[in-house]
């Protein structure tokens, strides 16, 4: 380990010391691209056209064609969002579908999705350790609500989370300080002792950062941190329970 690791773990406080834990969900606390990589595939599977194009190349273009701002003023609710966009990946690749088979095929994505959808390794332990010690948990997402509280549900992760803060809930996305700011005083607690987990420099970081709480980068895709950003990085829940215990 580096020793410029080493000091940046310095800063995040023992179990003892934290007053409460933020999380991001998606690819932090529960997987989500491995979700949305088996979705594609299952549809790759059954549509001829797709043959040639890979599910990381589909999950990519699924991704770059999402803009949140017709979502967050709800404008068009989320599961047409997604259903929209699936329909142009598809139709970009010669696959024109009409309204029912597109509804066909975005049951076989959903169906793979959920398949795959659970909790990353080692996350339930940490949050275990927070419900023995009392310390109040809350998830902080920028991502689809309808997903998010199905999730809760499907994964019994409100054994384990007090709050859940969501666009549609907060209205407000990270990083806007605001949002943190609501989570601390649902919890009546100040910056001090708060610590926020996430794999997103910009939403997560950044956010944790501009609120003045203490940022730990969940890094278990082992990306290269940006030399602008000074912060707490970890690979995984179990070396991150290590430094807090």
């Amino acid at each position: 380990m580096s020793e410029e690791k080493l000091e940046s773990l310095g800063s995040i406080p023992n179990i003892n010391d934290i007053h409460a834990m933020f999380f991001d969900m998606d690819d932090t606390l529960v997987k989500y691209r491995e979700p949305v990589l088996a979705g594609f595939e299952s549809i790759r599977e059954i549509v001829p056209e797709m043959k040639d194009n890979t599910a990381e190349e589909m999950e990519e273009q699924f991704r770059k064609l999402f803009t949140f701002d017709p979502v967050f003023r709800k404008e068009i609710s989320y599961k047409d969002d997604v259903n929209a966009r699936i329909g142009e990946i598809l139709n970009s690749h010669g696959k024109n579908v009409s309204d029912a088979e597109l509804k066909h095929f975005s049951g076989v994505f959903w169906r793979a999705f959920w398949k795959k959808r659970r909790m990353v390794d080692g996350a339930k332990d940490l949050l275990q350790m927070c419900k023995t010690k009392n310390i109040p948990v809350a998830i902080i997402t920028n991502g689809n609500p309808q997903i998010q509280f199905r999730t809760m549900i499907r994964l019994r992760l409100h054994d384990f989370v007090d709050v859940i803060l969501t666009p549609r809930n907060a209205e407000e996305l990270k990083p806007n300080p605001l949002l943190f700011m609501k989570a601390m005083n649902l919890f009546n607690v100040g910056p001090e002792g708060v610590v926020m987990v996430g794999d997103s420099i910009s939403s997560d970081i950044k956010g944790a950062i501009n609120s003045g709480i203490v940022p730990i980068w969940f890094n278990n895709s082992k990306r290269n941190k940006p030399g602008d950003v000074e912060v707490a990085e970890v690979e995984s829940f179990s070396e991150l329970v290590n430094i807090i215990r």
